[in-house]
């Protein structure tokens, strides 16, 4: 179980699955999770922000081959343009999760869909499902298809909304991305839903 911190006793910025499973949180305080060292082996590497960013870069570059129009969101996260690219989402996917894992050595995962903020949750799943293989296409379902899929995505996890928003939403009976769709008056004032 690893977990990777900045400024040497600062917050996690990485967690392995074990370290999440253990309930480490991301920005979580070294001095309020370190006991988990003792009780569960928990280490805590500094972080290495120079390899991490050499990481990034060639990353990005692999990415970037795949469609003329990237935006680059994060230090580990990418938008692409798939219009007119030649294959199947499930086909570029793979092949873009394959290139990176041969070029620059690390795994990834893949989520396509028609927005973003679809794109975004497709990414989560692809992530969280292990049948996926690392890639979730939501752009090819429809509808219904795509109300299924989003139960599996709790509200806290949609981009945007987080987990100051989340307590508020479920308050209003939305539990899931799914709920989140199927709310007309949040649906219209909410943008990551706009574009459903």
């Amino acid at each position: 179980m690893l977990g990777s911190f900045r400024y040497n006793d600062g917050c996690a910025i990485a967690r392995t699955q074990e370290a999440k499973d253990l309930g480490v949180k991301m920005g979580a305080p070294w001095f309020q999770i370190k006991h988990l060292a003792q009780t569960h082996g928990l280490l805590a590497l500094s972080a290495n922000f120079s390899l991490y960013g050499d990481l990034s870069q060639r990353m990005m570059n692999v990415i970037g081959q795949f469609s003329p129009l990237q935006e680059i969101y994060s230090i580990d996260e990418s938008f692409l343009d798939l219009t007119g690219v030649p294959g199947t989402g499930r086909e570029l996917g793979s092949t873009i999760r394959e290139r990176v894992k041969q070029w620059v050595g690390i795994p990834t995962c893949v989520g396509i869909g028609p927005s973003k903020t679809l794109a975004k949750l497709a990414n989560h799943l692809a992530k969280k499902i292990p049948r996926l293989q690392g890639v979730c296409d939501l752009s090819t379902l429809d509808h219904e298809q795509r109300l299924r899929a989003l139960r599996h995505v709790a509200i806290e996890d949609v981009w945007g909304v987080g987990r100051r928003l989340a307590p508020q939403l479920r308050e209003l009976g939305i539990h899931t991305a799914s709920d989140g769709v199927c709310q007309g008056s949040w649906n219209m004032s909410h943008a990551a839903f706009n574009s459903f």
